[in-house]
């Protein structure tokens, strides 16, 4: 299924640009070899120190409540986020490993470090990436 054709799907409707970001770029991942991104795929870090990765032992080492609570609301808002991208997700048949919201989490740390990055070559790329999904990609 092409994304570009669910244009008029009202899960894809209701998702934040950044959701919808995430989707993207786990949708091309999810091709695996047949992507043309693939190279570029696997130059990415596989992992990323944000709040949302938090476990309770990391969260707990904060200290501070106000730092807890914002570490704890993080994984909520994540796991928020994640769950009402799931449903379009599966229609567009993402492997089981790009379901879990692990996979979530590093895409949207990707995503993340993608946006602070807004004038780098890289940002570029993924902005045509997500551009291709959306307009006229496979």
């Amino acid at each position: 299924m092409k994304l570009r054709l669910l244009h008029s799907n009202p899960i894809l409707l209701t998702l934040l640009p950044r959701q919808v970001f995430t989707v993207c770029l786990l949708y091309e991942i999810n091709k695996g070899k047949a992507s043309p991104w693939h190279p570029y795929f696997l130059h990415l870090p596989r992992s990323y120190s944000i709040l949302a990765t938090f476990g309770e032992l990391k969260t707990q080492a904060l200290q501070v409540d106000y730092a807890i609570w914002a570490a704890q609301k993080t994984v909520t808002k994540a796991k928020y986020e994640w769950e009402q991208a799931f449903t379009l997700m599966k229609e567009l048949k993402f492997k089981p490993l790009l379901l879990t919201f692990r996979a979530w989490i590093w895409a949207t740390g990707t995503v993340q470090i993608i946006a602070r990055d807004k004038i780098s070559q890289t940002s570029g790329n993924i902005c045509y990436l997500c551009k291709h999904f959306l307009v006229g990609g496979d």
